[in-house]
């Protein structure tokens, strides 16, 4: 190879050396940057709450380097350490709104993350959702949407006509009786009602036919004495129909050994509805008597 030739070469590997030297500086620095430590993995999420339910992000080191935080700061409550770093941190809201919650986590060691919901009044967890790093530095995105608190929405309005409120009373006072009372106080109450009325008729009409016509007070009298009879009628039949499976009871389990459960017929609440509702209409019964010289048929 002549002189010439040589020094051909040599310029022309230093023009190839600096055009490439900028490329795999450039890609040397891609490299260490992509295994820098100060990059972070970034993982978002999106959680939905209740106002008043508490968001939870727990970790078993203390790796929780910085928290940042942006929306309703008023409304917002938070349960934070003193100093970083940390191993939890705890948002909630008193209003509805949206939070933009990011948290960065840096441990050199392995480290499990734990993000969930703690519902408000019961302490319960919901959502748990758990993060594993091997080690070094993640970042979590969490957008929390705080609703409004499903109790609140089911509040009903009340109700615009006493009619509807007193029948929803009637409803709810029903359940409190067991199934074979109100039948009984239906059938008792149909029998009182049919045999009642024909008898006041009968009654009344033996009246005008003697020229004493029974006016609208006595009438309204003689259906409270019905009544009356009627509640007393049910009472009796409540307490013996009670009583008669207290007696069973006793002599299957005392005598013959048996453990038998029969249906809870034993109610001292039935038991003082019956009787109460004997009195109060007694009460009514006697002081209307007193009040307008009043007694039944039968007596006069």
């Amino acid at each position: 190879m002549t002189p010439s030739s040589q020094r051909y070469s040599s310029r022309a590997l230093l023009i190839v050396l600096a055009l490439a030297l900028p490329l795999i500086v450039a890609g040397f620095q891609m490299a260490k940057a992509g295994n820098s430590p100060g990059v972070s993995p970034v993982l978002p999420e999106t959680i939905q709450l209740n106002v008043g339910d508490s968001l939870v992000v727990h970790s078993d080191h203390l790796a929780i380097q910085q928290v940042f935080l942006q929306g309703n700061l008023t409304a917002a409550t938070l349960d934070k350490p003193s100093q970083y770093p940390a191993d939890y941190f705890r948002l909630g809201s008193s209003m509805p709104g949206v939070y933009q919650l990011q948290v960065i986590f840096n441990q050199a060691s392995s480290y499990n993350i734990n993000l969930y919901i703690r519902q408000n009044g019961t302490n319960a967890i919901d959502n748990s959702t758990d993060f594993y790093v091997s080690g070094g530095s993640f970042e979590l995105n969490v957008s929390a949407y705080f609703n409004p608190n499903p109790t609140e929405a089911m509040i009903q309005a009340p109700s615009v006509s006493g009619w509807d409120g007193f029948v929803n009373w009637v409803g709810n006072f029903g359940q409190a009786f067991p199934a074979w009372v109100k039948a009984l106080y239906l059938l008792l109450g149909v029998q009182f009602l049919v045999v009642g009325g024909l008898w006041i008729r009968r009654e009344s009409a033996k009246k005008e036919a003697a020229t004493q016509p029974i006016d609208m007070g006595e009438k309204i009298y003689l259906w409270l004495d019905v009544a009356y009879k009627f509640l007393l009628a049910s009472f009796v039949a409540i307490v013996a129909i009670m009583a008669g499976e207290l007696i069973l009871l006793f002599v299957l389990r005392f005598m013959f050994l048996v453990s038998l459960n029969l249906l809870s017929l034993w109610d001292l609440f039935v038991i003082g509805f019956a009787g109460g509702a004997v009195i109060m209409m007694y009460v009514i019964r006697f002081t209307l008597g007193k009040a307008f010289d009043l007694k039944p048929l039968g007596d006069e």
